[in-house]
């Protein structure tokens, strides 16, 4: 069994991720102090348009290499770098589109910028995840964070001197830069291109099924949101999902720092399965003792934290952030099966569970047309989560069989002594 720091392990991927999420948010606040928030609000639409071509492509090939062969390692990367290609391509071709439609009334320069940063993203070395194998998360540390840190404070200090859009995108573009050198510096090995037909389609059925899980999670995750945008007035939509993001990103993080730390430690036991089946109940517990403490966390602290940061108009109603906190725990309480699950390939398990969480939004949406009110919705919705859970689980413990026999201990063999009787 590796024997790791673990305290270290996990504050280097707390870091990263921590690193991330505060520079989205310090950016979001540079530009709406030092701009104004109509470019705010184009900046987002960009991002987002971005993030949501990204999630659709995603055949999650930095999730493949960690549990890849060793002896398969080299063909993984050039499968893995030729795949990021095509989709940075592909991704370029898209806002190229979007600008020469003038799309929101976004000047065609923004997306020509762009995509720019696209193409150049899509030569980044997928060797730096490597050491993720031994457990080692500080090359992603370097090569994330490292470059967002650096981004956040140049769109500072533009924004201060250019305050326009198109200077915000060449910001974007220089962290593409940054963070495709770097990954080329940390990552130490050849850049393999050249991808084999064998590996690609290997790669394809690992990464479809997950692909069309993160259009499903997206859905699963933002669908109840897109409802109310349509039934709910601007400022009341607006107090719904501050409630809403403040729940969901300490979930995302969480959830990000599991994958992270838990597929390639999974991955070294998948051979084993009593230390495989161990690990997982430890991690299930881990994850529902969190969901229990976040839920009753929330529930205290939201309210206070909403009229500190927006207001005291912002103060929600208690069973909406009771419901908006449970909505969320039950979303932590999935995580490890899916990991799991991931560990031995099986990318389709997370996409049957999050298909069916999908299923509630339909519903949730009937509901507001009979006349429901939001606490009805936000009840289907972690009517949801639970059966989402509960078919993820079972679909994993029907096909890993042998994990829940490893568990049961067999009977100790009945001797006989030299008098002739049993023990």
């Amino acid at each position: 069994m590796l024997k790791v720091c673990w305290t270290r392990k996990l504050s280097v991927i707390t870091c990263n991720q921590m690193f991330l999420e505060v520079c989205v948010f310090l950016r979001n606040i540079i530009i709406a102090r030092l701009i104004g928030a109509e470019t705010l609000g184009e900046f987002i639409f960009l991002v987002l348009s971005i993030r949501f071509f990204a999630m659709s492509t995603d055949l999650a090939v930095d999730r493949f290499i960690l549990q890849t062969e060793q002896s398969s390692i080299n063909k993984a990367l050039a499968g893995a770098h030729f795949i990021i290609r095509t989709r940075s391509c592909l991704l370029a071709v898209f806002l190229l589109i979007m600008g020469l439609l003038s799309f929101q009334g976004i000047s065609a320069s923004c997306y020509i910028i762009l995509a720019c940063g696209s193409c150049i993203r899509g030569f980044t070395h997928q060797g730096y995840r490597l050491k993720q194998r031994h457990l080692d998360f500080r090359p992603a540390l370097y090569v994330e964070g490292f470059s967002a840190v650096l981004a956040t404070f140049a769109m500072y200090a533009t924004a201060l001197y250019f305050p326009t859009l198109e200077a915000m995108c060449f910001v974007l573009l220089a962290q593409s830069v940054m963070h495709t050198v770097l990954s080329h510096l940390i990552s130490k090995r050849p850049y393999y291109a050249p991808a084999e037909g064998s590996m690609l389609r290997q790669q394809l059925k690992f990464g479809l099924p997950l692909m069309c899980a993160g259009i499903a999670m997206f859905w699963s995750m933002q669908g109840e949101r897109i409802i109310l945008s349509t039934v709910l007035s601007a400022i009341e939509f607006a107090h719904f999902s501050m409630v809403f993001q403040l729940a969901l990103v300490p979930i995302l993080i969480a959830g990000r720092i599991a994958l992270t730390l838990g597929l390639p430690l999974m991955a070294n036991h998948k051979g084993s399965p009593v230390e495989f089946s161990i690990l997982l109940t430890k991690f299930q517990k881990y994850h529902l003792g969190g969901a229990g403490l976040f839920v009753l966390l929330f529930i205290a602290a939201a309210n206070p934290v909403l009229m500190l940061l927006f207001g005291a108009d912002f103060k929600a109603d208690l069973s909406l952030v009771a419901l908006v906190a449970v909505a969320q725990g039950l979303r932590l309480i999935r995580i490890p099966h899916s990991v799991a699950a991931q560990a031995f390939g099986q990318t389709d398990i997370p996409f049957k569970a999050n298909i069916i969480r999908v299923l509630a939004v339909p519903i949730a949406a009937l509901s507001l047309s009979l006349n429901g009110s939001l606490t009805t919705l936000l009840g289907i919705a972690c009517v949801g989560e639970v059966i989402s859970w509960a078919v993820q689980r079972t679909l994993f413990l029907t096909r890993n069989s042998q994990l829940t026999c490893s568990t049961q201990r067999p009977n100790p063999p009945t001797t006989i002594n030299q008098t002739g009787i049993m023990p």
